[in-house]
């Protein structure tokens, strides 16, 4: 093991629970347990393996995702049905015996941040809807659909959820569970609009100071403690900074000029010592609402560490430990917890991307970690466009890991018949293919007709904030070094007749990028030609398209102190399935800050050596300056190997159709299955 991580292999207490390490699982929507917010499931055997796997690997706390503690369908509180909790005191003995611990994360529910997914047919069958999604203070904009305004949660109910958490709490506590976290003064959920001035304008007990907006949460430790002792752990999911400058809009790191209006870092210290005070024995921390969703969930175009600054400067004000997460690095966490900055790690997605996270660090084989991007496509699918309110879903896996989620259907089998397969295309469905055709037992050559593989994702990764995606194309290349693969690189295949082999596996990606049927399109060029010149250009560009590709382009030509401009046929940005609202919110909200004009609803009308003419939403003919024009609106799907009518032909990836990296390793893994 790598002596800067030892730190991180050593125990520490929460309450008088001790955790065998420093590393928290932090609770993810695909790691729920307890199902309770839209139905009454009850124990969620759905993610049960994911969790023991996450143990066996040897997580040091595990939090699931969060259970509601009332039902919106029904009305009814958690804590009023032990049936639900059948089946948990032997899930935590399995927990146990891997020596991990697990504290259930209960929430009080979503207030303003209710999702209003538009093709929600569910909704209509919720009784008395206003009423279950009610919050601190009426007449606040929904997060997803703005025009649909709050109401305001009466004190009976806010009792009767403290109860409900009490409740529930206890009915955890005898199942064996290690501790409850609460969810929270944080992301902006229900207490966390209680807690702060900008939502909360009560003028009775739950209004008014910061002790009053924080009594909520501290009612709720209290009752919890109650019910079920003192030694019981209890933590608080807990945001440090709203990080918030209007309903709808976030602070992005490099704002250094807007003005918060939530909570701020001064408030936070105090607030935590507050909490301290209530009773609660850990803070896990980061910052962020929904309105600056990309703290809570950063995208790749957050920084790494992105909330440990804050985190740790709460911490001289509470004696309790405290953990913080958010793309979290372990030699970054490993200085602060020796320098007594910080108590534990909290990591989420990574833990989804390489169930095998931890082994490999113990065992000094970084590079077998298949690295998380921050893509959020099979994690947090959840997407937000104009005057579509919320559309999508939140998927329950991994872009890179279908295995997550699905360990039955994934669960390896070495094949009693096994194969030899020719793979055509060293991208990642080529590689993706190739590995998982060795561990199933088949044998492997791998052609690649240029000098190095990745295909176009090696262009997909050339952003500067894209040093994950650059860490998976190592991963791969390392991977298929290491293994028994025949690679034959720089050698073009132009028809299957050439190959021997009982299955070809055809994964050459797109036929070609689109190309804009304009006057005077010579004068473009298209993303991935401009990507792999090294965006050479001029102090004007010009982007045509404003699908993922082109609006990363616009944000690292606007870090470079270019002046991009977006030019999009549709009426927002990245309307595409499967899409997530951090990452799109993310990117409006830098636009915004590098003043990048983004024109929707345009088109363009002609394309000139130093100008593009284009017909905006109103109607206007504008013309626009461009030292460059870059085409990017999508790829064409094809192949231009000639293959014969066999059925022991498969087309994968881009070249069967154009979608995203989720797509194609389903694809490859799924076709495996087959065999």
């Amino acid at each position: 093991m790598n002596k800067d991580y030892e730190i991180l292999f050593t125990p520490a207490k929460i309450g008088n629970c001790e955790i065998k390490n420093r590393f928290v699982m932090e609770p993810m929507e695909p790691t729920k347990i307890l199902d309770w917010t839209m139905t009454n499931n009850g124990f969620h055997t759905e993610s049960r393996q994911l969790i023991l796997n996450r143990a066996k690997d040897g997580v040091g706390l595990i939090i699931p995702g969060a259970a509601s503690t009332h039902s919106l369908m029904t009305k009814e509180f958690l804590g009023d049905h032990p049936e639900v909790f059948e089946g948990l005191q032997e899930f935590m003995d399995e927990v146990h015996s891997y020596g991990s611990k697990l504290f259930v994360q209960l929430a009080a529910g979503f207030g303003r941040n209710f999702p209003y997914p538009v093709d929600m047919q569910i909704l209509s069958f919720i009784p008395d809807l206003e009423s279950s999604i009610s919050t601190a203070d009426a007449g606040l904009p929904n997060r997803w659909i703005p025009e649909h305004l709050s109401t305001q949660m009466s004190v009976e109910t806010i009792h009767k959820i403290v109860d409900g958490f009490a409740n529930a709490a206890y009915l955890c506590k005898i199942n064996g569970v290690d501790g409850i976290d609460v969810h929270a003064v944080h992301e902006g959920y229900v207490m966390d609009q209680f807690a702060t001035s900008h939502t909360n304008h009560r003028t009775d007990e739950y209004g008014g100071s910061l002790e009053n907006r924080l009594r909520f949460a501290c009612d709720v430790v209290k009752a919890i403690k109650l019910k079920c002792g003192d030694d019981f752990p209890v933590m608080l999911r807990y945001s440090v900074e709203t990080k918030t400058k209007d309903f709808g809009k976030g602070i992005i790191p490099a704002d250094q000029d807007s003005i918060e209006i939530g909570r701020t870092m001064e408030e936070s210290k105090e607030a935590i010592r507050i909490l301290s005070e209530a009773g609660y024995d850990a803070f896990n921390a980061d910052n962020g609402t929904y309105d600056s969703w990309y703290y809570a969930h950063p995208p790749v175009y957050m920084p790494p560490n992105c909330n440990l600054k804050e985190t740790m400067e709460i911490k001289p004000y509470t004696d309790k430990p405290v953990i913080c997460a958010g793309r979290m690095e372990l030699k970054q966490a490993a200085e602060a917890i020796e320098g007594g900055n910080l108590d534990f790690v909290g990591i989420a997605r990574q833990f989804l991307t390489d169930e095998n996270y931890l082994t490999k660090i113990r065992e000094d084989i970084e590079e077998d970690i298949r690295p998380c991007i921050s893509c959020h496509t099979g994690c947090l699918a959840f997407s937000l466009w104009k005057d579509s309110g919320a559309t999508g879903h939140i998927a329950g896996n991994c872009a890179l890991n279908p295995y997550t989620n699905n360990e039955e259907k994934y669960e390896l089998k070495i094949t009693k018949d096994p194969k030899h397969f020719a793979v055509v295309g060293g991208g990642i469905a080529g590689m993706e293919f190739a590995l998982q055709a060795l561990r199933h037992g088949h044998s492997v050559d791998l052609y690649e007709k240029s000098d190095r593989l990745g295909g176009v994702f090696n262009e997909a990764a050339c952003f500067s904030f894209k040093g994950k995606a650059r860490e998976l194309l190592k991963y791969y290349e390392c991977q298929i070094k290491k293994s028994s693969v025949h690679l034959h690189m720089a050698t073009e295949i132009t028809d299957t007749c050439s190959l021997e082999a009982d299955e070809i596996i055809i994964a050459t990606g797109s036929l070609e990028p689109r190309s804009i049927q304009v006057p005077g399109s010579e004068y473009a060029m298209n993303a991935v030609e401009f990507l792999a010149n090294g965006m050479d250009c001029g102090q004007n560009v010009v982007i045509i398209g404003g699908g993922e590709t082109a609006c990363e382009l616009a944000y690292d030509l606007a870090m470079l102190g270019k002046k991009p401009v977006i030019i999009e046929q549709q009426d927002d940005i990245m309307k595409a399935p499967g899409s997530s609202m951090a990452n799109t919110s993310y990117l409006r909200d830098a636009f915004e800050y590098y003043k990048v004009p983004v024109y929707l609803s345009a088109n363009v009308l002609s394309i000139e050596e130093n100008a593009v003419v284009v017909k905006t939403e109103t109607g206007q003919e504008i013309k626009i300056a461009a030292d460059n024009t870059v085409v990017s609106i999508g790829f064409i799907s094809g192949t231009k190997i000639k293959t014969e009518t066999k059925s022991n032909v498969h087309i994968l990836g881009d070249a069967h159709k154009v979608s995203n990296l989720l797509d194609a390793v389903k694809q490859v893994n799924d076709l495996i299955l087959e065999f």
